[in-house]
């Protein structure tokens, strides 16, 4: 059943206002009243032809009654594409269609859509994928030259030659492949709010994983940075602390150590769930990070374990920037050629584990191979003992 869609004006109920101006929808019986931005007195509509009257209108009030008509009609036309739209997907129900409207997620086009997700993904706190989305929005806008694109004009042609454009700006392998899942997702996105039916257009471009150079440093580094005399400069201080508590931690992101609470702490354990794989991990509170807890517990904020957020700024991608910078400065003291990054302790851990002959499973691909999903099945059938192990051995080094 297709949907109705009317204009209908109810007038304020104060003598002398204005009234306010509102889309009526009927779908399977049920109504539902949207209200618009738009205003009229009442002797300015006409409601038998349920429409503006222009005849015989103020000449004051020509213009905005002018632009009120037309900003209807986009409305009108926004409402009858997504009607459109949702009928070629097939049922839907009227809560769908008001959903895709209030949001204001759709006229068409690409790059109002991106703005959409990116403004929700900032909602939810989800800043780093939020980041994400717009640098490859200000990708593809430079591909297409400014010109936006309709959602559903996009072709496996159009994705063709947009990844031959990522390959001659001198991307590497990796960084086109995240650029164009980013924009599989955006587009997938639109799929399943049906603003556009599956044309599969990014078949054919490559979106896998290249293996990189591994960023890990050696065990001496790691014990000279731990036994540095940093206690003239209390901010590069908590900076190498961080760096050694995610090392401890098996190689812990730095969003996950933000986000940590004290409520995490349960029976000896700081028991999570990675940000990027939703994983639920448990790892023994070895006497090392219990110094490190201890130490930094009374400038903590609300109930965090850790003290990267203040009450000045609580966001993690900033605050990553913040500490990479001060573990350059550690760098430069060390006289490194690589500056320290809270990346490196992820490889550093796997790589100073298989020197030390850690068992290959326990360490994973994810974390020095290729495949995580079959690390999470060799983590899961060792049992908690050996993992315990396993870290209390690494971190003895240090």
């Amino acid at each position: 059943m297709s949907t109705s869609v009317k204009l209908k004006f109810i007038p304020s109920k104060v003598y002398g206002k204005k009234g306010v101006i509102f889309l009526q929808l009927i779908h399977n019986r049920k109504v539902k009243l949207l209200k618009t931005r738009y205003q009229l007195y009442p002797h300015e509509w006409n409601c038998q032809k349920e429409s503006i009257r222009l005849e015989n209108a103020d000449p004051e009030r020509i213009s905005s009654l002018q632009s009120i008509k037309t900003g209807l009609e986009a409305e009108l036309n926004q409402i009858d594409k997504l009607v459109h739209l949702l009928e070629i997907g097939g049922d839907y129900s009227i809560k769908e269609l008001v959903d895709l409207y209030a949001n204001n997620s759709f006229n068409g086009y690409l790059f109002t859509f991106i703005d959409h997700i990116i403004k929700s993904l900032k909602d939810e706190n989800r800043r780093k994928t939020a980041s994400i989305y717009s640098t490859v929005k200000m990708s593809f806008f430079r591909f297409r030259l400014g010109r936006d694109v309709l959602i559903e004009d996009i072709d496996n042609l159009l994705i063709m030659k947009y990844e031959t454009y990522l390959k001659n700006t001198g991307l590497r392998k990796n960084s086109t492949s995240c650029y164009l899942r980013a924009l599989r997702s955006i587009y997938n996105q639109a799929v399943k709010k049906r603003l556009t039916i599956q044309k599969n257009p990014f078949k054919g471009v490559y979106m896998g994983i290249d293996k990189t150079v591994k960023r890990a440093v050696n065990e001496d580094i790691i014990i000279q940075l731990k036994y540095m005399d940093l206690s003239k400069c209390k901010t590069l201080a908590l900076a190498r602390d961080i760096f050694m508590f995610s090392f401890y931690m098996r190689g812990m992101s730095f969003v996950d150590m933000a986000n940590l609470r004290k409520s995490n702490i349960i029976n000896g354990y700081i028991i999570y769930a990675r940000s990027k794989t939703r994983q639920l991990l448990s790892i023994k509170i070895e006497v090392c990070m219990q110094e490190i807890i201890t130490q930094y517990q009374m400038q903590t904020i609300d109930d965090y374990l850790l003290p990267i957020y203040t009450l000045q700024n609580s966001d993690h991608v900033s605050q990553l920037g913040t500490y990479n910078k001060r573990l350059k400065k550690i760098s430069n003291m060390m006289g490194l050629e690589k500056p320290l990054s809270l990346y490196v302790t992820r490889h550093s851990w796997a790589t100073i584990a298989l020197r030390k002959g850690v068992p290959i499973e326990v360490i994973s691909e994810s974390m020095g191979h290729e495949n995580e999903t079959t690390t999470r099945i060799y983590l899961a059938s060792l049992g908690q003992s050996v993992v315990d192990k396993a870290n209390a051995n690494v971190i003895k080094l240090v």
